[in-house]
């Protein structure tokens, strides 16, 4: 029993030992914050490889490309909403200015026969903005949740190991 206790206290001192010299790696420890599609680590913004790089080895699978896949898929979704958005906001007021001018022309013969081509210029570009934005928010929504799984899983972490002060346990939430 006195041997198990001294190599056991020989061992402890052996790890504070080695502790001093471990490599402390100090950028990659501190939590990330994603704020759209961007990493911020204490308000700095990361560049795409170094934000990729930081997800190569979380929980010992490579998720870098899940990162960057996660990324593209949120910049598409954020621009089919602004870019559907706009397109129905145009497409609405160029539909009303081909509406009053239909009704201010109502009663020219040569209008009848096709119609106000600016009301259903714009009428078209309302219904494709429509479904831009339809598509795009929920495009949007589904990638910034998983932008933002990604960055929970990266920020909750349990580890052991060396440190300048002997053995530690860090636990990140």
């Amino acid at each position: 029993m006195k041997r198990i206790l001294l190599l056991i206290c020989i061992a402890l001192i052996g790890l504070n030992a080695m502790g001093q010299y471990a490599p402390v790696d100090t950028v990659n420890q501190k939590p990330i914050d994603i704020r759209g599609s961007r990493i911020f680590v204490e308000n700095m913004r990361l560049e795409k490889s170094a934000a990729a790089a930081r997800f190569s080895s979380l929980g010992g699978v490579d998720r870098s490309m899940d990162y960057l896949k996660y990324r593209r898929g949120y910049k598409t979704g954020l621009g089919l909403t602004i870019g559907g958005a706009s397109l129905a906001a145009v497409g609405y007021g160029v539909s009303l200015v081909g509406l009053v001018g239909a009704i201010g022309n109502a009663f020219n013969e040569d209008t009848h026969r096709w119609g106000n081509p600016i009301f259903y210029l714009g009428a078209t570009s309302f219904v494709a903005g429509s479904l831009c934005l339809l598509s795009g928010i929920p495009t949007l929504c589904v990638y910034k949740t998983r932008l933002n799984r990604l960055e929970r899983e990266y920020n909750t972490s349990l580890s052991v190991g060396a440190s300048p002060n002997g053995l530690a346990l860090t636990i990140n939430f």
